[in-house]
């Protein structure tokens, strides 16, 4: 079997941690969700909320797509001793 070496990358919970740019837009939405009285405007939001979720899970996996490319270059890169 071939010889290799595993790198971890550890996470820590600060890099999960919210922004104070992301509390400030939780509660704003939080707001206009509660002001809601018509059902109809309730499922607008609540499909551009989905909408949005779902763009954004799309572009991190895009980058981690992109990373896990440029890491398994590098890990594949060989290197004379």
């Amino acid at each position: 079997m071939a010889e290799f070496e595993l790198i971890e990358v550890p996470f820590d919970p600060s890099d999960f941690a919210s922004t104070l740019e992301d509390e400030f837009l939780t509660a704003k939405l939080t707001k206009e969700i509660e002001a809601v009285t018509d059902i109809e405007q309730l499922k607008q939001g609540a499909l551009k909320l989905l909408h949005l979720a779902v763009l954004r899970q799309a572009m991190i996996r895009g980058l981690v797509k992109r990373l896990g490319t440029l890491e398994q270059n590098v890990i594949r890169s060989k290197y004379q001793d």
